[in-house]
């Protein structure tokens, strides 16, 4: 167990995550806000919000990594929407 001592605001990210990973509701309106390659973190903190959970885009950036954790196939999904990619064709 690390001795790190965890900030208000990873723990809410933290709560959050696993509020989304045990609500297939949640998850639906968390697909909303970062589906089809789409990241709207102010979308998600009014959720976190709603669900008595205080966090900004950063933490939830931060925070979405935990040292010797896995990602769900959702949660994976939700990592790609919010980064950068670009597509090369290479005509050979």
């Amino acid at each position: 167990m690390s001795d790190r001592k965890i900030s208000a605001p990873t723990a809410n990210v933290l709560e959050f995550r696993k509020l989304v990973a045990s609500d297939e509701k949640l998850q639906n309106e968390v697909s909303n806000a970062v589906g089809n390659g789409k990241w709207d973190p102010e979308a998600l903190i009014k959720l976190g919000e709603a669900n008595g959970l205080s966090f900004t885009a950063e933490d939830i950036t931060s925070n979405l990594f935990e040292e010797n954790d896995e990602l769900s196939d959702f949660e994976l999904e939700m990592v790609a929407a919010g980064g950068s990619t670009s597509c090369v064709k290479n005509d050979v």
